[in-house]
């Protein structure tokens, strides 16, 4: 799902603005055995749009075209949306469902909402769908946080499982809303896992910033593995610091391993703020820092914090007394262990070190370079990649999305390819539960003293669909597979 957010700074409702015309909209894709289809969601509020006779009415033009190929039109619908509205009317919502059929691929939209009663110009947004539903793969839907579900009393278009899902117009959810409810559907799961097996679907909320999950709001529901499965679902969100989110929904199997997932973005409002006083023991390891340490271990904290908590580590902390600081350092790690904080701090220190040693710059400290921080998320590496010079010999080898994107595309031989110097991270397992995931690191205009995260298939890493072409100076050419591509997918030379 997607939204315009025009105002991003103000964390307004998304939707786009004109004169008196409030218009938001989202979108979801879906597969079913059908076909794969997008529904569009509109909510126009008719507090601002102007009265004939107590009538307020927009007209909505919907227009879907393939997006290397404008001309070719798939979708074209013009609608007028009618509401009653008093000349004092400050609530309610015009709201309209679209729901289209699309073949894999990536598709033009565009929108124009028009007020039939205003002079005003039409606002008009356009915005890219991509549909990627494989046949007999793993696959999961869009995320989409809906309005409390409530049972249908008949079929339409806003039917699911039985329920009436009504999206979430918003971005953001306001203090007074601590309950986020959301829909998701799997596919495929009894061909990848084998039919009735079992596999779990897990709700997590994650920090934008960080993708670090939120511990204590968790949900996770078991399956058995069928065609299609769908998911009505809530969590609690009450405890929630303000800041901005992610609703992830993970697929899992008996295991633990994280297999697929989507997430949805949303920014909570709360007076819940991170903590900055407390309890702290007499012995507490925070009063034996001096103010420069106390500093530092602060600073060093901004790889693996939270988006509250970095507010206080870039900005907050200018400003805060020394007894602040203590408490912001024994809280952040309370709330990484609360049996022992001072041990979560020790490990970290430990990491810190070996970071700093390895990683610091003429201008960077260790944890501030890309390899730093990746190393601090997710720990020493099982398997590490160091080509500092090299030269790839032979065919070029095409992948098969390449292929099948750009069937004409000659063959070429790669002889005297040269890649910039890199290194490849490969981890067996993450902390995050994903198995088999490599960083692809590389020393920009051959500058060996610090390498730049390019590529990763991590869940919430920096990913480069054409690394490779990258990485060789754009002599291999997109979706092109070289010998760093080779070791990528086998994780060794």
């Amino acid at each position: 799902m997607r939204r315009i957010v025009l105002f991003v700074l103000c964390f307004i409702p998304a939707g786009v603005f004109a004169q008196g015309l409030s218009a938001m909209y989202s979108f979801t894709t879906y597969s079913s055995q059908q076909g794969n289809y997008v529904d569009i969601n509109t909510a126009i509020e008719l507090q601002g749009l102007e009265i004939n006779k107590d009538n307020a009415q927009v007209e909505l033009t919907t227009l879907i075209c393939d997006v290397n190929d404008t001309k070719n039109v798939l979708y074209l619908d013009k609608r007028d949306l009618n509401a009653k509205k008093s000349s004092n009317d400050d609530k309610g919502q015009m709201l309209d469902i679209q729901r289209v059929k699309l073949n894999n691929g990536t598709y033009l939209l565009y929108m124009s909402f028009k007020d039939k009663n205003s002079s005003a110009e039409a606002v008009e947004i356009k915005d890219v769908i991509k549909m990627d539903y494989p046949e007999n793969e793993l696959a999961v839907s869009d995320v989409q946080i809906i309005m409390p579900p409530k049972k249908s009393a008949s079929q339409t278009l806003s039917s699911k499982q039985g329920y009436d899902i009504i999206p979430y117009p918003y971005d953001v959810i306001p203090k007074e809303m601590n309950r986020l409810d959301y829909y998701v559907e799997i596919y495929n799961a009894d061909k990848y896992f084998a039919a009735d097996s079992l596999y779990f679907v897990t709700a997590v909320i994650e920090d934008f910033s960080t993708n670090r999950r939120i511990e204590t709001v968790m949900r996770a529901e078991k399956f058995k593995a069928k065609p299609v499965s769908a998911l009505v679902g809530a969590l609690d969100i009450s405890e929630l610091c303000e800041g901005s989110y992610y609703l992830t929904l993970e697929v899992r199997d008996i295991k633990n391993i994280l297999h697929a997932y989507k997430r949805e973005t949303f920014f909570k409002q709360s007076d819940k703020k991170a903590a900055l006083a407390s309890d702290i023991p007499q012995n507490s390891f925070v009063f034996a820092l001096s103010d420069e340490q106390l500093e530092e271990n602060i600073e060093s904290l901004d790889p693996i914090a939270s988006e509250a908590a970095r507010k206080f580590i870039r900005k907050d902390r200018k400003n805060a007394t020394k007894e602040e600081k203590q408490a912001f350092l024994y809280n952040f790690w309370k709330n990484e262990n609360s049996v022992s904080p001072e041990s979560a701090w020790q490990e970290y220190r430990t990491r810190l070190e070996y970071v700093n040693k390895h990683y610091t710059t003429s201008i960077k400290k260790g944890y501030q370079t890309d390899m730093g921080r990746v190393y601090l998320v997710y720990g020493p590496p099982s398997n590490v990649i160091d080509e500092k010079f090299k030269a790839s010999t032979g065919m070029k080898k095409r992948t098969q999305n390449d292929i099948a994107a750009t069937p004409g595309m000659e063959k070429r031989d790669a002889d005297g390819v040269n890649y910039l110097p890199y290194q490849m991270w490969r981890y067996d397992r993450t902390p995050f539960g994903e198995s088999n995931r490599t960083f692809v690191f590389y020393a920009k205009q051959n500058d060996l003293s610090e390498y730049t995260l390019l590529h990763s298939n991590a869940k919430g890493e920096v990913n480069e669909i054409y690394w490779e072409d990258v990485l060789s100076r754009y002599t291999l050419g997109p979706g092109v597979e070289g010998e760093a591509g080779v070791q990528f997918r086998k994780g060794h030379k």
